[in-house]
């Protein structure tokens, strides 16, 4: 059996409002004022959280954010172990989504620390369930990357992405980000915009790429919602006859490979060499 439990020590990951306070669980306010040390990211954020709340902690409160969270989560994990009941709470959402803890967390576990959590919001998997995607296969890819090229390159991994994807990002970055994305999946690719979520001004936009790439004032934390392309229906050499045709029709043949790649998820090369082979075979 674990020390920790034991001892009566547990670690509990305490979500906390993402923009409305009534969020705030009963469970969780228990765990704030109940604990004997509270890690916080940001801890004037926290005792703001309390003010508003009225809530009295009797524990001890340190700050836990990214630049010192290797340095502290051992410390915290003995005390655990030592039978202090302790909560790790971020600024907003849940603990380790895209917040510190997930160092802690697993330093508790490998030390037989008990380690436990109190749910409560994230905006991505809100985001996800108000977009109108299919939520029983998603993934969580964290903020967009800032660079073009790195940004590129994740959009054109997204080409063969059945998953419903859920992103991150800046709303002055968004402009730019959604066209990069439209042109790696195509304008008739579905998006859900989640913006201000839990917020007196929370608004869920529903649209397609072509679409959302003229939106302009977009405001606010944003979460973006992928759409999962559909189920590949066939190989590259399924749609040789198709290429050929748009071909015959005026279009250059890359230019007719690529567009047909990007919608069925397939390797553009393998279906230009398809089309190559079937007219070397006529």
């Amino acid at each position: 059996m674990p020390r920790a439990q034991e001892s009566g020590g547990v670690l509990t990951l305490v979500a906390s409002p993402i923009g409305n306070d009534l969020d705030l669980s009963p469970r969780a306010r228990r765990e704030i004022e109940e604990a004997d040390l509270i890690a916080a990211e940001d801890t004037r954020r926290f005792w703001d959280l309390c003010r508003r709340e009225g809530l009295s902690p009797r524990g001890r409160v340190i700050s836990y954010y990214d630049q010192v969270e290797k340095d502290k989560a051992g410390k915290i994990a003995e005390e655990v172990l030592a039978g202090a009941r302790a909560v790790l709470i971020s600024d907003a959402g849940t603990p380790v989504i895209n917040d510190p803890g997930y160092v802690v967390v697993n330093e508790a576990a490998k030390r037989g620390a008990r380690v436990t959590a109190c749910p409560g919001p994230c905006a991505a998997i809100l985001a996800l369930i108000l977009s109108g995607f299919r939520a029983d296969r998603f993934c969580y890819e964290g903020f967009i990357p800032r660079k073009e090229g790195e940004r590129k390159r994740e959009f054109e991994r997204l080409r063969g992405e059945e998953r419903t994807s859920i992103y991150y990002e800046s709303a002055r970055r968004l402009e730019e980000s959604l066209k990069d994305m439209r042109d790696a999946l195509g304008p008739g690719r579905r998006i859900c915009i989640a913006r201000e979520l839990t917020k007196e001004h929370e608004e869920v936009l529903r649209l397609s790429l072509g679409e959302a790439c003229g939106l302009k004032g977009i405001m606010g934390e944003v979460a973006l919602v992928v759409e999962g392309r559909p189920p590949r229906k066939g190989r590259a050499a399924d749609f040789v006859q198709e290429a050929e045709k748009a071909a015959c029709g005026g279009e250059r043949l890359k230019d007719a490979v690529k567009e047909i790649a990007r919608r069925e998820g397939i390797p553009s090369r393998e279906l230009y060499e398809k089309v190559q082979e079937s007219r070397r075979g006529k």
